[in-house]
């Protein structure tokens, strides 16, 4: 699988969307729950992982042609526009061809019970979700932010599977009336009082009466239904069960790529991404980390080939962490050659990996390096490659805000108060207001003897030599 390296690929605009394969043949309901087609191994290359750039549709870092690709939401048949950046999907096909089928469903939805602004986490229906840099945001939401979201709000959550709930790829609004819905791994199956777990979340199929054929402790699948609000516990009752291979296997010797975190770990060679088991050799080929990263709940990115027995043999695991760097304000120079975008004095490279989305006044749907302009409102979210340059994970062209501030977060060095330094630009917070990650305003000493080590968020504007006066500084984690 040559060409998966970060940075390396071949188109440089976007990535392609991998869409769930599982759900792309019919769609039959019976007795309250659907049976997907094409739930068996795919003949050909496959790939899951986010969706980041529309032309065609690019996928985790892959561009497939979509004229003739058979695509499913939920189950039920959908057209391209339907598709959203950061959606998580399956997609058979061949990088750089045409896909055949590619897919998506809804992994969790449901009322927000509680926040943690310090962890970066909500929790819906009992599953804990984290929202990261890399995390993409639906209107009407402060994108990575937590804090935009209100405790009873419904939302509706894609992301990658972890012992406790997701890690979110992306989450919008929902409405009040849309079902609530939850997947994961059957657990703590009782017959007789007809409940199962997945994750955190209690599931009742008391008013369905009877599982999916086949059904067991272990089975994949997704529930949907009511919230019982006078349950003890987090409990969906549950109107339709839908089990679902989570990660589809090619072929023998199909190429295949599989975006998600690790779901189990039994050694450096024997663990499982989103469900698929995967193994190494010693040829296997580690990026942005190295094979001691690997753990439960790690988010990882695996390309290779599948054997006989459906097994994803790994050529390459990209351990790449999630975005810290953020940073707000005009495009001040942009280099085609090279891909690379230029705000607040830090370049900014771009990559097959980037996600871009549009939130500016033309929110345009096929958006990439090419419709960037001078002066166009960015909000770019990435990794530190050095000083004043880092790696671009979301690229978000913006509204120019009213206040016209810039905003850098990163986390915090060079600490000698009043100053600090972000992104590699020396922040001076002397008239500064500060806080901590629930927003309560700290003195000086208190700020500055708690940042070393920590997410901070400046804004203001920039000086003549290239710094920052800080008007605010907060503790983000």
């Amino acid at each position: 699988m040559a060409g998966r390296t970060r940075g390396r690929r071949w188109f440089a605009g976007g990535t392609a969307l991998a869409l769930s394969a599982f759900l792309s043949g019919s769609y039959c309901s019976y007795r309250g729950y659907y049976t997907p087609g094409g739930a068996g191994a795919a003949s050909g290359p496959t790939t899951i992982g986010p969706v980041s750039a529309f032309a065609s549709i690019f996928v985790d870092g892959d561009e497939f042609a979509t004229g003739t690709a058979t695509i499913t939401m939920d189950g039920s048949a959908a057209s391209e526009p339907a598709l959203h950046i950061g959606q998580v999907a399956t997609v058979t096909g061949t990088p750089g061809g045409s896909a055949t089928t590619i897919a998506t469903y809804t992994r969790l939805a449901g009322p927000v019970t509680a926040i943690d602004l310090s962890a970066g986490t909500v929790t819906i229906l009992g599953q804990t979700v984290l929202i990261t840099g890399d995390t993409i945001v639906g209107a009407g939401l402060a994108p990575t932010d937590v804090g935009g979201l209100a405790l009873g709000a419904s939302v509706v959550v894609d992301g990658y599977r972890t012992s406790t709930g997701l890690i979110a790829s992306r989450f919008e609004l929902g409405s009040l009336a849309q079902a609530a819905r939850v997947g994961g791994i059957v657990a703590q199956l009782d017959g007789l009082q007809q409940t199962f777990t997945l994750a955190g979340t209690t599931v009742s199929f008391a008013t369905l009466g009877i599982l999916p054929a086949g059904v067991k402790t272990g089975s994949y699948l997704i529930a949907s239904g009511s919230v019982q609000s006078a349950a003890l516990t987090p409990t969906l009752a549950a109107t339709q069960l839908a089990p679902l291979t989570e990660s589809p296997a090619g072929g023998n010797g199909a190429a295949g790529v599989v975006h998600g975190a690790i779901t189990r770990f039994a050694s450096l060679a024997d663990f499982d991404v989103a469900g698929q088991p995967v193994t190494t050799t010693a040829t296997t080929l580690y990026l942005d980390g190295a094979a001691t990263s690997l753990a439960a709940d790690v988010e990882v990115e695996v390309a290779g080939t599948y054997d006989a027995s459906g097994r994803l043999d790994a050529s390459s695991i990209d351990i790449s962490p999630a975005a810290v760097v953020r940073i707000v304000g005009p495009v001040s120079a942009l280099d085609a050659g090279v891909a690379t975008i230029s705000v607040a004095g830090t370049t900014l490279a771009t990559d097959a990996h980037t996600r871009w989305d549009d939130r500016g006044v033309l929110q345009q749907r096929t958006f990439a390096f090419a419709n960037v302009a001078v002066g166009d409102w960015v909000e770019v979210r990435g990794v530190a490659t050095g000083s004043l340059a880092a790696t671009a994970h979301v690229l978000e062209r913006r509204v120019q805000p009213a206040t016209g501030l810039i905003e850098l977060q990163d986390v915090a060095a060079a600490i000698a108060s009043p100053f600090l330094t972000l992104t590699g630009i020396s922040v001076n917070g002397r008239a500064a207001i500060l806080s901590d990650v629930n927003g309560q305003q700290l003195t000086l000493a208190t700020f500055f003897s708690l940042a070393p080590g920590r997410i901070v968020r400046a804004t203001g504007t920039l000086a003549a030599d290239g710094s920052l006066i800080a008007q605010t500084l907060a503790l983000r984690q």
